[in-house]
């Protein structure tokens, strides 16, 4: 079992992307901004994290490029997530450390085959 941080202040997909991973035997955590997100990662070292691009008190690429250098967080792979990326937005996700950039909304086998790949769980 995985355990799958997702970071969005959309509580609508934080509860069907939660729903989604329990589905398939994994456990989710979920925060609503960046400060809460990064509290959970250094607290509960998820094996994976999902976070959006725009956060209430954070940019999503800010996030992602404290959690890669942070040495309690660097190793858990971070995988962003948009609704209208930018060509120039996935490569700036990739240079903060992101290891992928998902398109919204994401299809059900599309989530369990990045969870397969990025947990080997």
């Amino acid at each position: 079992m995985a355990r799958i941080l997702f970071i969005d202040d959309d509580p609508m997909t934080l509860e069907t992307l939660s729903k989604a991973v329990e589905v398939f035997g994994h456990q989710a955590l979920h925060a609503h901004n960046a400060k809460e997100g990064l509290e959970i990662a250094r607290q509960q070292s998820p094996d994976l994290i999902f976070t959006d691009l725009r956060l209430p008190d954070m940019e999503g690429l800010a996030l992602v490029g404290q959690l890669h250098k942070d040495p309690l967080t660097a190793p858990i792979p971070i995988l962003v997530l948009s609704a209208s990326p930018a060509l120039d937005e996935i490569e700036r996700a990739e240079a903060a450390g992101a290891r992928g950039f998902v398109h919204k909304p994401i299809r059900l086998q599309a989530l369990l085959e990045l969870i397969q790949k990025h947990c080997n769980k």
